[in-house]
């Protein structure tokens, strides 16, 4: 018997990648499901959401990353639970073992200040022709240097997929990114944005401005920021050794 989690994924205009996950959820014998649809307007998804079989809550509004809060779901299902909360576009690699959920339960024992564990992302395989490419490397760099005794590496972790405590007032910064074999995809990553789909044309139109992403060819002002900073933190580091 698969232990059941509840998991809850925000969605808004993205179908392709929400499929991936879902596959591969339902492979791993997860079906404690729950989609939290921020007013999503892209005809495929609106008309997925209503037939699929899994639980869908609707926000009348973009709740962004805090849809899960803020509809209710968190509290309802996670307050006495181990939940897992993740973006749709974050799918756990074809090589990770299914027993990934028991490893980060586990990893929570270990220490009980972490209110967060998930995955690492893999940026050893992004593709040329993905624009962002050498931005990402630098960007998710940070979150694979200090590594732990027990085998994860100390990282914030925001939306990507990850199992949370039971309760509340999770904090970013108390969180754990699993190693090798444990990781997984951001499928924007792998795009190729100068011949976006008709998904990604629609998404991105639809996408609220205020929200940072990586998946239009020009990266926002507070982005471009850290990346100076995390750059020059890099070379330091080089000089140093």
């Amino acid at each position: 018997m698969v232990k059941q989690y509840p998991i809850i994924i925000t969605v808004r205009d993205r179908l392709s990648c929400l499929k991936e996950l879902l596959n591969w959820l339902e492979t791993a014998g997860q079906t404690e499901i729950w989609l939290c649809d921020n007013a999503s307007t892209y005809p495929p998804l609106v008309e997925f959401l209503r037939t699929t079989k899994h639980h869908v809550v609707y926000n009348n509004f973009n709740l962004g990353h805090r849809a899960p809060w803020l509809s209710g779901l968190v509290p309802e299902l996670g307050h006495d639970r181990f939940f897992i909360i993740s973006d749709p576009d974050v799918v756990p690699d074809k090589n990770t073992p299914t027993d990934v959920f028991e490893v980060f339960e586990q990893a929570f024992l270990t220490d009980p200040k972490i209110d967060k564990v998930g995955f690492s992302l893999r940026i050893d395989d992004l593709p040329d022709h993905y624009i962002h490419k050498q931005d990402v490397i630098t960007w998710e760099s940070q979150f694979w240097r200090y590594k732990l005794p027990n085998g994860f590496y100390s990282a914030p972790i925001d939306t990507t997929f990850a199992m949370h405590r039971p309760g509340g007032g999770h904090k970013n910064a108390n969180s754990l990114r699993s190693a090798l074999p444990y990781t997984a995809r951001h499928l924007p990553w792998y795009y190729d944005l100068s011949k976006p789909t008709v998904e990604d044309d629609y998404y991105n139109k639809h996408a609220d401005s205020l929200i940072t992403n990586w998946n239009t060819e020009k990266l926002p002002a507070s982005v471009l920021a850290v990346l100076v900073k995390l750059r020059a933190e890099n070379e330091t580091r080089k000089s140093t050794n």
